[in-house]
């Protein structure tokens, strides 16, 4: 039981979304990257439903 106690305190929390991760870094990078194609996303439909080019 030791062990799995130690792995949880291993792990470092997301100040954005709270959670556990082993690679806070790595984390970050994905919700730099979820947050951009997101962006995106919005974007282009932005633009279709107006009709912009």
């Amino acid at each position: 039981m030791d062990h799995i106690q130690h792995e949880t305190s291993a792990h470092q929390e997301c100040p954005d979304c709270h959670a556990l991760t082993a690679d806070l870094e790595a984390h970050k990078q994905w919700h730099s990257r979820l947050v951009h194609d997101i962006a995106t996303a919005v974007d282009r439909d932005l633009k279709r439903r107006v009709g912009a080019p």
